[in-house]
């Protein structure tokens, strides 16, 4: 198995205001690091995950702090292993809420009878966002990506079967 190269990002933010190490700590998880050991936050080794660890970094001065990004391998291959579980594992678990989620709209769209909720519609709106930041961190390609996806096609082609047959009534509307 090929080795990962990690980027680690090592931070202090002073204790006050707590608000600093709120965000930071927020953004951490936003972005889907996971925490090495106490103020060392690990991404792979990717463009995106630099960019990201820089701009934080970045804010992290300016927020009075201090921070710098290494390089990281490890030297034991079982220790790389449990760090990449939990990488998959944070993925693993977004997308098995994505995938039921994506199966309540697939019924939901079933319904001929009734159409989209303005909240219904939000509801779809977010989900699609949270498979797309959910895909973004999804650095060692879980398998259930593809299902998930192919769910939300279905529920785009629902969705535009829903508009195409609502635009046929306002249009029989507008003849009459």
């Amino acid at each position: 198995m090929p080795r990962t190269v990690w980027l680690a990002l090592s931070y202090n933010v002073p204790i006050n205001p707590s608000k600093a190490r709120v965000y930071v700590w927020r953004k951490l998880k936003e972005i889907g690091a996971e925490y090495f050991k106490q103020g060392v936050a690990l991404l792979p080794n990717t463009a995106q995950s630099m960019q990201q660890f820089s701009a934080l970094a970045q804010k992290i001065r300016q927020l009075g702090g201090e921070a710098s990004i290494v390089e990281l391998r490890f030297t034991d291959p079982n220790d790389e292993a449990q760090m990449t579980a939990r990488f998959k594992k944070q993925v693993d678990d977004e997308y098995t809420e994505l995938l039921s989620d994506s199966a309540n709209v697939l019924l939901m769209l079933k319904r001929p009878e009734q159409p989209l909720t303005a909240q219904e519609t939000e509801r779809i709106r977010q989900m699609v966002k949270r498979y797309r930041k959910t895909r973004s961190r999804d650095f060692f390609k879980a398998s259930e990506a593809k299902e998930i996806e192919t769910g939300i096609n279905e529920i785009i082609d629902g969705v535009k079967g829903i508009a195409s047959d609502l635009g046929k009534q306002l249009r029989k509307m507008m003849d009459v």
